[in-house]
């Protein structure tokens, strides 16, 4: 699946005909162990807003994918990134900061006002999140505090609170 050509792998919308290419994708980047993590909580039987879930397509194969679940943050409307996955074979390309930067301009233009995610903050600050630091965080199973991050838009709900409530958005 490597990329033969000079050309740029292009962002686009996700589409419903996509699901199963970007399903196999996940499956085979990060395998059974996905289901397991406490960030699946908030996605389980739960559709991902598919208006602002993007892929990235090389030679017309998707190579990677973002996509964004409804959440509550201190009973405020957010969202919550992830998966993000790039195919194995393009990674280390910058592709993966690429999509997420695009995706969280997306977001923006759409008024959504926060992101959040559990993930590495030596990667996911090159597009500007931030640790909760000093925060009292409560989200739906184990987590490493240090590893949920955020990113606000247009509020400051995370940066005025000490408590951080992340709750699945009702069904």
């Amino acid at each position: 699946m490597k990329n033969n050509s000079n050309s740029e792998p292009e962002i686009r919308l996700e589409r419903s005909d996509d699901d199963p290419k970007i399903d196999n994708l996940h499956s085979e980047t990060f395998g059974p162990g996905r289901y397991t993590k406490s960030a699946f909580r908030y996605r389980e039987k739960r559709e991902h807003l598919i208006n602002i879930s993007f892929v990235l397509v090389d030679q017309n194969q998707i190579i990677g994918s973002v996509r964004y679940w409804e959440i509550l943050v201190n009973n405020a409307p957010a969202l919550l990134l992830g998966p993000i996955v790039i195919h194995p074979d393009h990674r280390g390309r910058g592709y993966g900061v690429r999509l997420i930067d695009y995706s969280v301009n997306k977001c923006n233009e759409a008024n959504h006002n926060i992101i959040i995610l559990v993930g590495d903050l030596s990667y996911y600050s090159k597009v500007g999140f931030k640790r909760m630091l000093g925060k009292e965080i409560i989200f739906a199973g184990p987590v490493n505090n240090d590893r949920v991050l955020y990113r606000e838009i247009k509020t400051n709900i995370i940066e005025d609170s000490s408590k951080i409530i992340i709750k699945r958005y009702p069904d």
